[in-house]
């Protein structure tokens, strides 16, 4: 790992993205570290999930830039997009894809060394040596979606939802690959629904409104005197 802890692993500033005449993301800035997760939260419709995607280049955007690596997300070197680790909310998969071979795939892919038969016995567990995507369990397509992510030994992981379907085991699972991730340097990107759960993994929480930022700061000041995360995004997001 290249990256320096604390350093900047993305910068987005004054991010729209609009669908039609809809603004869907309005003017949006944050700065997410290495060595940190920063979680994306909001009710649904906030546009969560828009900014995750756009960051990841899959989302066209209206205004505003995103520096990705240091590099601008717009126009990604191959070499930088090889460190950048994918975990989308749906799918992402051919239904008939094998998904050993696809983990196989996505290590060389990325080319920088993960352990294909060790991401696929994260992801699956051996007994789906032959099963394709359609046959996983929705906890297993959860996993597996993360396995693909880590293929990249990532920079920055950008994570929609990744414990959602999961359960208490899983979750688990999922708990430490984050934790080491940023005890590796990596940053952490996540949008998620699940409070407790960012309650549990974040560092930085930036909480979107209707399409604009209402609260970005350190876990530890959202939560001063005993306050839980659950009760702040409430309070901001009425």
């Amino acid at each position: 790992m290249s990256a320096v802890r604390n350093a900047v692993a993305l910068d987005v500033q004054s991010l729209t993205v609009r669908y039609g005449d809809v603004t869907a993301v309005d003017s949006v800035s944050f700065v997410a570290h290495h060595g940190q997760v920063t979680a994306v939260l909001g009710r649904n419709g906030a546009g969560k999930t828009s900014v995750i995607e756009a960051c990841e280049g899959l989302r066209r955007t209206h205004g505003g830039s995103i520096a990705l690596l240091g590099a601008d997300a717009r126009h990604l070197p191959g070499e930088v997009r090889a460190k950048v680790g994918v975990m989308l909310q749906d799918g992402g998969t051919a239904p008939a894809a094998r998904v050993r071979s696809t983990v196989r795939h996505y290590c060389a892919l990325h080319g920088r060394g993960a352990d294909a038969d060790q991401l696929f016995a994260l992801g699956c567990g051996h007994h789906r040596e032959t099963s394709s995507w359609r046959r996983l369990s929705g906890g297993e397509r959860q996993r597996f979606s993360l396995a693909l992510a880590l293929a990249a030994q990532p920079e920055i992981a950008f994570l929609d939802e990744p414990t959602a379907g999961l359960d208490l085991d899983g979750r688990e699972v999922v708990r430490t690959i984050i934790s080491n991730l940023v005890m590796g340097g990596a940053s952490v990107v996540l949008a998620t629904h699940d409070l407790d759960e960012a309650e549990r993994v974040a560092d930085r929480v930036v909480v979107l409104h209707r399409g604009r930022v209402v609260v970005d700061d350190l876990l530890v000041n959202v939560c001063s005197g005993g306050r839980r995360l659950e009760d702040a995004v409430r309070e901001v997001t009425r």
